[in-house]
């Protein structure tokens, strides 16, 4: 039987050695991507949520873009659920996200498959949540609200990388850099998003 042939690559054999030697399995990378990943499109959704939530408690006019549809949304019987605003649900949803996915960064040995799972049913939540808003914009209130419809697209997002998640926990080596990827990402997030919430809350307000 002929062996079969492996090529060698120099490149590959670097990297491989590289990663062992910080402590991150070479199958693993991927795995450290989707956090990362779903990471940066929570705080996508985290934004355009936190925006909506101001703009129904203070009552000022909401910059909607080409679609034209967020105030008819906010007017509508669908804005508010048990007399909270609807976008306070996706703060909390984003920020549940954010949280479960730093838990799992800091304690990863700790029951990896229960905060996977976790994430997953989170995610579902948020899924279904978003689709139905827009089935109810699509069919009953027949307007679009551009951040819903950011918001949605963000939720939908989440859930594709929720069942690409592993159950594996992340490695020893990783676990620091990943924190730090993870408080860089949210820091960064508050100050560019403060800047970009005041532009739009003061323009907005300004030309109504």
């Amino acid at each position: 039987m002929e062996s079969e042939h492996v090529q060698w690559s120099p490149v590959t054999d670097q990297q491989h050695r590289y990663k062992h030697r910080i402590g991150i399995p070479v199958g693993q990378e991927t795995l450290l991507h989707i956090h990362r990943a779903m990471i940066a499109v929570s705080l996508v959704g985290l934004f355009a949520s936190l925006y909506l939530f101001i703009t129904y408690v203070s009552g000022k006019p909401i910059a909607c873009g080409i679609l034209k549809g967020c105030e008819i949304v906010r007017a509508s019987k669908w804005a508010y659920t048990l007399g909270l605003p609807r976008p306070l649900l996706g703060v909390v949803f984003y920020i549940a996200i954010i949280f479960l996915l730093a838990f799992r960064a800091y304690a990863p040995a700790w029951r990896p498959r229960w905060w996977r799972s976790a994430v997953l049913l989170v995610a579902t939540i948020g899924l279904l949540e978003s689709g139905f808003l827009t089935l109810v914009q699509w069919f009953d209130i027949r307007a679009f609200c551009t951040w819903c419809l950011t918001s949605a697209a963000a939720a939908t997002i989440l859930f594709v990388l929720a069942l690409f998640d592993g159950r594996e926990p992340t490695a020893k080596g990783a676990i620091v850099k990943e924190l730090r990827v993870i408080f860089a990402a949210f820091a960064t997030a508050v100050v560019m998003g403060a800047v970009a919430l005041h532009f739009l809350l003061i323009n907005t307000a300004s030309g109504a």
